[in-house]
């Protein structure tokens, strides 16, 4: 069992000009993750696929896990080299055609199908592997931080440009639209969802990290915000020009939405320390059946040389159409990963850090207070 922990936020009213309803977080319970292939550490993301699944995928660990979320006990994983000797690197998974998943790599620029059901063996979970062929001033992101999801017919993954560094002011201009959409050959179809100006105009400089978040429901909708536009755009996945809600932000006690321009590009120079401020950004949208959450990533704009990286939690009620956030944020390494939400509970994944042997899906709720 966890130790319980505290935490406060706040969701809108009616007035977006007020500070939305506070919330405090409860941690319920946890159980422990028991591992049977590789080795978990660093989750790039979590996802809540059932009501008993849990999915995990790390760039850093090189794999793919499951979890059946009632015991912490591994039900299937696909790791580096495990099947056809495949170099596994995951940018990006989608889950939501499970036992199918698709695995998209930036770096190799492919996605790899596997059926992970029980039945099948070792070795025989691999189905194809789908070559992308993006245009030639377009590369991907190798990390994962970037956008990938699938509908019916068709896959939309992030495209940046390859004419520039991530650092330059000129990166977005010349990347031009945000995301691509492939036929399920890999065959490249139209770029979709122009910059705001703020990014293709700039003329100052960004620390380079992630600058807008997304998410998809029932993989007909496709959810992006820049934060630093304190708006939320749906549209249809099969109509990307066609905005279908917009939603604005609350005011937030934690996070900041405006970006930190720098006046100078950042330079990555092996063996240097350079602090800079990092603008604040959400995790995906974790979208459940009367609304979405998201979970903050905000490091110290006054102080860049603080290390811990704070976290917080954000709700929206599409049904009230109202905003709510814990009222105190929380370090991301002692809290974890938030998978998505159902029933009115939060699942939280604890594995990010190396030197930590016990991992855990926890259990959370949100619950409104006065101030």
């Amino acid at each position: 069992m966890y130790l319980l922990l505290t935490l406060c936020a706040c969701g809108e009213k009616t007035d977006y000009d007020q500070l939305p309803q506070a919330l405090e977080l409860v941690l319920i319970d946890s159980v422990e993750i028991i591992q049977v292939n590789g080795f978990l550490s660093k989750p790039s993301d979590a996802t809540l696929i059932n009501d008993t699944l849990i999915g995990i995928e790390s760039f850093h660990s090189r794999g793919i896990w499951v979890f059946d979320i009632r015991n912490g006990k591994e039900v299937i994983s696909i790791t580096n080299g495990q099947e056809k000797g495949i170099n596994l690197l995951p940018t990006k998974v989608h889950w939501s055609e499970y036992p199918m998943v698709y695995v998209f790599e930036g770096t190799s620029k492919k996605i790899h199908q596997f059926n992970l059901s029980k039945e099948l063996e070792v070795g025989q979970k691999h189905v194809k592997t789908i070559s992308l062929a993006p245009p030639n001033d377009i590369r991907f992101k190798p990390i994962m931080l970037g956008l990938f999801s699938k509908d019916q017919d068709h896959f939309f993954i992030e495209h940046s440009t390859n004419q520039t560094a991530f650092t330059s002011n000129k990166f977005y201009k010349l990347t031009d639209k945000l995301i691509g959409k492939y036929d399920v050959n890999g065959n490249f179809i139209e770029n979709s969802i122009s910059f705001p100006n703020e990014l293709s105009e700039m003329n100052k400089f960004i620390a380079p990290g992630k600058i807008f978040t997304s998410g998809f429901n029932n993989q007909q909708e496709m959810v992006i915000s820049f934060p630093f536009t304190e708006s939320i755009l749906i549209f249809k996945t099969d109509n990307l020009t066609k905005i279908l809600e917009n939603i604005s932000f609350p005011k937030s006690r934690h996070f900041i939405y405006e970006i930190p321009f720098l006046e100078v590009e950042v330079e990555n120079i092996p063996g240097t320390l350079v602090y800079h401020p990092y603008p604040h950004y959400f995790s995906d949208f974790k979208v459940y059946e009367d609304g979405f959450i998201l979970q903050s990533f905000m490091k110290d704009q006054k102080n860049p040389q603080a290390t811990d990286n704070m976290s917080h939690i954000m709700k929206y009620n599409k049904v009230e159409k109202a905003w709510s956030e814990t009222i105190k944020s929380f370090k991301f390494l002692d809290f974890g990963l938030v998978a998505g939400i159902k029933n009115d509970t939060l699942y939280i994944v604890d594995a990010a850090l190396i030197s930590k042997d016990n991992k855990y899906i926890k259990r959370a709720v949100l619950r409104p207070i006065e101030e």
